[in-house]
């Protein structure tokens, strides 16, 4: 009977672990970041958590990038000392500080290449 008790707390404990291991989102799914996909409605349908990675996936040989920037440079699409910025055409970025994180693409804000998500 002990040897169950001990088994079944096991599974538990394993199976909570991995409920909390980090995970890698690729943002946009299929899509990637590009302009007119609605950033919005993939982050809700996902389940974004402190120390998951956020993947873009881009065309290098276009002006597209990646800035993780601050509410107010949101606000103005401005990606000027950012946080993060990359323009490599594949970008990752790890979520360690809990809060509110915003992303834009410079320049292209009115393509809809923008979201935020609270971690």
């Amino acid at each position: 009977m002990a040897s169950s008790i001990v088994k079944f707390t096991a599974l538990i404990l394993i199976c909570y672990a991995r409920s909390n291991l980090a995970a890698e989102h690729t943002v946009g799914d299929q899509l990637g970041w590009r302009p007119l996909v609605n950033y919005y409605s993939w982050v809700r349908s996902k389940s974004i958590k402190l120390g998951d990675t956020l993947v873009f996936n881009y065309d290098a040989a276009t002006d597209y990038s990646v800035a993780e920037v601050t509410q107010f440079k949101f606000i103005d699409c401005n990606a000027s000392n950012a946080k993060f910025f990359d323009n490599s055409g594949h970008s990752s970025i790890t979520l360690i500080e809990p809060g509110q994180h915003y992303f834009i693409a410079e320049g292209h804000c009115s393509d809809q290449m923008v979201f935020s998500v609270l971690v």
